[in-house]
């Protein structure tokens, strides 16, 4: 069985990310930065994969592993008054580590979606807020109109703060200054929002990111 799946949940597109920078420092004089929203992309699930827990690498009850490398994404859902966000959902989706995404029009030339790796999350956060999935770092892709630095979607849902919808991205990563929708992100507050922190010591590589709603 899989030692630490959790709660899932649902549905629906996202934000754009136009008003990140008015978010953001609305919430600086809140608290808390607010975490900035981004598009959710074209290959959100039309379907959600049977399995929808919080470990990615592993589908059911088999013991064949995702391709790739593993990593561990955990942190808090906040309202920018640093308040934890209790049962909310927080959704993952995701590139695997040939660039492909669990979905129909990710057609992705030649390369062949790695059928291990599940794609597609959903936890409900605890009372102080935390979450954690275990997940793989995904590849960077073509979009036709240029390269996707690796990155995570997220998209929480919360009873009184309503969603957000996000991308996060890998510290120091190379590829970020080169990806538009990471440059989009105007500010080194924007920036750092959305930017996960390395978080040593577990048994795979992990990274923190808390996510702020407004």
């Amino acid at each position: 069985m899989k030692h630490w799946a959790q709660d899932v949940l649902f549905t629906r597109r996202g934000l754009i990310a136009g008003a990140a920078g008015l978010i953001a420092a609305r919430a600086a004089h809140a608290g808390l930065a607010a975490t900035p929203p981004q598009s959710a992309g074209p290959f959100y699930p039309r379907v959600k994969p049977a399995d929808q827990d919080a470990d990615l690498t592993r589908i059911g009850d088999t013991n064949d592993v995702a391709a790739g490398e593993i990593i561990e994404v955990s942190g808090r859902t906040l309202s920018v008054k640093g308040h934890a966000l209790d049962a909310a959902i927080v959704e993952i989706w995701q590139a695997d580590t040939n660039g492909r995404y669990f979905h129909p029009a990710d057609r992705g030339g030649t390369t062949a979606r790695d059928g291990r790796f599940q794609g597609y999350g959903a936890v409900r956060t605890r009372a102080d807020g935390a979450y954690r999935f275990r997940t793989i770092r995904p590849a960077p892709y073509d979009m036709g109109g240029g390269m996707r630095t690796p990155h995570i979607h997220f998209r929480v849902l919360h009873d009184q703060l309503g969603q957000l919808v996000t991308q996060m991205y890998f510290p120091g990563d190379p590829q970020n200054e080169q990806d538009f929708l990471y440059r989009r992100l105007k500010s080194r507050l924007v920036h750092d929002a959305a930017t996960a922190q390395a978080r040593p010591g577990g048994d795979v590589p992990g990274f923190a990111f808390d996510l702020v709603l407004a």
